[in-house]
């Protein structure tokens, strides 16, 4: 293809705007990043928004959230309160607190109507039948929480031990032979207990260098025995990034030879989510322990999001398409939800950043805090750089792809809002203007950006941008001009607006 009046004497080579994000150990070997979009059926599609549902407390803490089938109930931590929430979302707080305000917790429940949380000091025990929040009598320190057969199960972080609860009892935890397990492949301590999705009576403890896969043979002495043949000689870096759904479970590993590594298992293959450039990002964590992780579904595509909140980095692993996506808020920075919990046939998930309720879905198409904080959502492909394959300068004349437009009107949008105090203060400056925040996209045109860079991603040129077509108006091609010469360029696009966008691959034309 060549512009009207121009001589044909280009080539047309493709252009991968369908893609996920290439890890190269340095970023001359790969620069190839989608941000907040992800492969479906052969398209790039965005990937999931979020609003805020509950208000909580705007500068707390979300600790842990939980779905209860059995119970029809969802149930969060926020500082130092259990709230237990109706389908409606209608909520109450239990009538004790917690004695810790910070920190993860772990939530799961039994078949008697009991609900445990475990703050890393103490078990509370949520009796639903009598609305009470009751501290259990214990003499370990407790960790992540599961249930298998009738009991609890908990780490005794302290020491090498796990520990069964009584049957259908969580405020009883006897320390007798019959209710204390221990790691014993290595010298460790034990930091979590899972039971495995989709594997009968198998559960997984881990210890900080290795994981050992028990079963529950109801033997008298101690119901559970160790697999003598096979164990994981990776332990968890931190129990925050468990996580399990259908018959897989993922979290961030490491043992004392090995830094970071993303791994996961079905209960007989192991496997880590690595090449040398996660390899490498990963070893370059200032703050690898800091992090946490959760399992989702979007559309069918079962992602497992972990994030680093020191380092700023969040990313998504499709399982479907074996692919990583970067992540990141309005701000570039890390992705904001910690930990999710589908209910009432949504998902919904405490933050990072505050201590509210959020819902998480891909009909979302923005980031909405609330109180009109509502904020486009960066949705960035750059491709794989674009090369010849002697290393020969190029003239690259044009580039486009086809995406899906006018189908709906990008709405306006009014994102202004006025800075406050805790006690609903407005900020002011000394001259007494009102500080405020968010942006005015009133007669907002939703458009993609499109860069350039000449040194592999380092730099970046101007942005040229394109307006996407108005309801009705169904032209499905965006094309860019005269993108100069080069003999390693690498575009970048930008999708900007508060709605969908549906891409797919495209062509560059060249030539010499």
């Amino acid at each position: 293809m060549a512009k009207p009046g121009a001589p044909q004497r280009y080539q047309d080579i493709p252009l991968e705007i369908v893609g996920s994000t290439k890890f190269g150990r340095y970023p001359k070997m790969s620069s190839e990043q989608t941000y907040n979009m992800l492969v479906s059926d052969g398209w790039l599609v965005p990937f999931a928004g979020y609003k805020k549902v509950v208000t909580i407390n705007p500068t707390g803490q979300g600790r842990g959230i939980y779905s209860s089938a059995k119970l029809n109930k969802m149930f969060a931590v926020i500082d130092d309160v259990l709230w237990i929430f109706e389908p409606n979302l209608n909520h109450v707080s239990a009538s004790a607190h917690l004695t810790t305000s910070i920190g993860d917790v772990f939530i799961s429940e039994n078949n008697n109507g009991q609900v445990a949380i475990s703050d890393g000091v103490h078990i509370y025990i949520y009796d639903n039948a009598a609305g009470t929040l009751t501290q259990a009598t214990i003499d370990f320190t407790p960790g992540y929480l599961t249930f298998q057969d009738g009991r609890f199960i908990s780490p005794d972080t302290a020491s090498n031990q796990w520990r069964l609860s009584d049957l259908n009892q969580g405020l009883t935890w006897p320390a007798d032979s019959q209710h204390i397990g221990s790691i014993q492949t290595k010298p460790d301590r034990a930091v979590a207990c899972i039971r495995f999705p989709g594997r009968g009576n198998l559960i997984l403890v881990f210890g900080k260098t290795v994981a050992e896969q028990w079963y529950d043979v109801g033997a008298q002495l101690f119901p559970y025995q160790r697999s003598q043949s096979t164990n994981i000689d990776y332990g968890c870096i931190n129990p925050a990034t468990i996580a399990e759904s259908e018959n897989v479970v993922c979290w961030i590993a490491a043992n004392e030879k090995s830094g970071p590594v993303i791994m996961y298992t079905n209960g007989g293959e192991i496997k880590h989510i690595s090449n040398d450039g996660i390899d490498f990002k990963l070893a370059q964590l200032k703050f690898p322990a800091n992090c946490y992780g959760f399992m989702f579904k979007q559309d069918g595509h079962l992602f497992y999001v972990v994030s680093w909140p020191q380092d700023n980095l969040s990313y998504a692993f499709d399982f479907n398409a074996q692919a990583f996506y970067t992540l990141c808020d309005e701000n570039m920075d890390v992705f904001t939800a910690k930990k999710v919990a589908f209910f009432n046939d949504q998902y919904y998930f405490v933050s990072l950043d505050d201590g509210n309720i959020y819902q998480l879905s891909s009909k979302l198409v923005d980031y909405d805090y609330g109180e009109g904080r509502v904020f486009e959502i960066p949705r960035i492909r750059i491709p794989k750089s674009i090369q010849m394959p002697d290393q020969s300068r190029f003239v690259a004349g044009y580039c486009g792809f086809t995406v899906e437009q006018g189908q709906f009107d990008y709405p306006d949008v009014n994102t202004l809002f006025d800075l406050t105090t805790q006690d609903g203060a407005s900020l002011t400056t000394q001259n007494g203007t009102i500080i405020g925040g968010g942006q005015d996209f009133t007669n907002n045109v939703a458009r993609i950006d499109m860069s350039v860079s000449k040194d592999g991603g380092v730099n970046w040129g101007s942005n040229v941008q394109i307006n996407m077509r108005p309801l009705g108006v169904r032209q499905n091609k965006v094309i860019w001009w005269r993108l100069g010469a080069a003999n390693d360029l690498v575009p970048q696009f930008r999708f900007w607006g508060f709605g969908r966008f549906v891409a797919t691959n495209g062509i560059i034309g060249v030539y010499q």
